[in-house]
């Protein structure tokens, strides 16, 4: 090592030393303080003589009450120490052999659930040798008897508040439940948005009239109604009757093929008979697919999310599922036909419900992962506009749940209505 890497070496060493010095001096004159002026309350106890081992109970006891305190700051007993009626402290410190940390940690591990953090070691003061008890990190309330010691039973706990210990309440308990709930609320912000992170709306164009399976099955039996009367105006006799009648096909009958009878009920039925038809061309082929997006922008995941939607029913209609597109075919021909089964669309379709004014629709989103922005419904809403529909916009009103959130997010988006 040359003489620039020695200094180098040294000069980082030294920095070290010093911080590690500052560190000591710091917790030095912190206990000094605990010590020479401070009363007893939540954080602090003093005690005049060590814990032997018939005093094990009261230890338990003791270390058990500081740690349920409802402080999340170090809490010290001080042994060695009594503290007289005036305010004023006798340092008596501990003559006897100093009990080695070791043999309270094992008693508390064994007595004591969760773990409870502390440690015990001696410490100067006024030329005299304390016992310092330092119980820190105790998080994880309440911390409870594991089993039956002396006067102690399993189950039993006790909380410290002020200089007093009293055994735990219902309300102690509802803190630390409350408590752990809110060490894992989500806080972050969650974003929805459609394109851009900052667009909360789109706008959708109202249906265009006619096109339907419906519409183009109606005009064929209106055209095919109008050439059968014409040609029956012109037969006569007994021709009538046999120009005018059902001709069964193998496969089905064509309009051509069927009566004026039957033609006016197939005209009056029309709706019926395509309307599975018509929902299909309604919601694949007219309908706007919506969606939009939402981004977690926090460091955590939101926990078993789901969303919930809710927008005004008039002038809209909204698939509670995807129609797919019917088979037609004919029954007679295709006996052992099997139906296909459902698609990914349509397991994962959004679950949509109606009231008497609006439309509420519902999807699981799972673990929202943070930073990454996906689509909010796993498959695309179908929604159609009315053209006689009043309103220019609708409000999509969205609450977002997850496990650990406390409330619901509230948020929104708008749909502008264009002609």
């Amino acid at each position: 090592m040359d003489k620039s890497e020695s200094h180098t070496s040294i000069g980082v060493y030294g920095c070290v030393l010093y911080l590690y010095k500052q560190v000591g001096k710091h917790m030095t004159e912190n206990l000094d303080d605990i010590i020479g002026f401070e009363n007893e309350n939540t954080e602090l106890d003093f005690k005049a003589i060590q814990y032997q081992k018939v005093k094990f109970q009261d230890l338990l006891k003791d270390l058990m009450s500081m740690a349920n305190a409802k402080s999340d700051d170090d809490k010290y007993i001080i042994v060695g120490v009594k503290l007289l009626g005036n305010g004023k402290r006798d340092i008596l410190g501990i003559t006897e052999d100093f009990i080695d940390e070791a043999t309270y940690q094992q008693l508390i591990h064994n007595n004591i659930e969760p773990e409870l953090n502390f440690s015990y070691f001696s410490y100067q003061f006024q030329n005299k040798t304390l016992g310092v008890f330092k119980i820190f990190n105790s998080n994880d309330r309440p911390y409870m008897m594991k089993k039956d010691f002396g006067k102690l039973k399993i189950g039993e706990a006790f909380i410290r508040k002020g200089s007093h210990q009293t055994r735990l309440t219902r309300k102690d308990f509802d803190f630390y439940i409350e408590e752990k709930i809110t060490e894992k609320k989500f806080t972050g912000k969650i974003h929805t948005f459609f394109d851009k992170l900052n667009q909360k709306s789109i706008a959708l164009n109202v249906l265009s009239n006619g096109g339907y399976p419906s519409d183009k099955a109606a005009e064929k039996i209106k055209k095919i109604l109008l050439e059968k009367r014409e040609k029956l105006k012109k037969a006569e006799g007994m021709f009538v009757s046999f120009l005018d009648q059902d001709i069964p096909m193998l496969g089905g009958t064509p309009y051509k093929n069927r009566s004026i009878k039957t033609l006016e009920e197939d005209l009056e039925n029309v709706a019926e008979t395509y309307r599975d038809d018509d929902l299909h061309y309604l919601f694949e082929i007219k309908a706007h697919k919506f969606n939009f997006r939402i981004l977690n922008d926090y460091t955590e995941y939101l926990e078993d999310a789901s969303i919930e939607l809710k927008i005004e029913k008039e002038g809209l209609y909204i698939a509670d599922k995807i129609y797919s597109k019917p088979d037609n075919s004919n029954s007679f021909l295709y006996l052992n036909y099997t139906p296909s089964p459902p698609s990914w669309e349509d397991i994962n379709y959004p679950e949509v419900m109606e009231n008497e004014t609006e439309y509420v629709i519902f999807e699981n989103l799972g673990d929202l992962k943070h930073q990454i922005s996906e689509n909010a419904l796993n498959v695309d809403l179908r929604i159609a506009i009315d053209p006689k529909i009043i309103q220019t916009e609708k409000i999509v009103k969205i609450k977002i749940f997850g496990k650990n959130l406390s409330k619901p997010i509230e948020d929104q988006l708008i749909i502008k209505i264009v002609e």
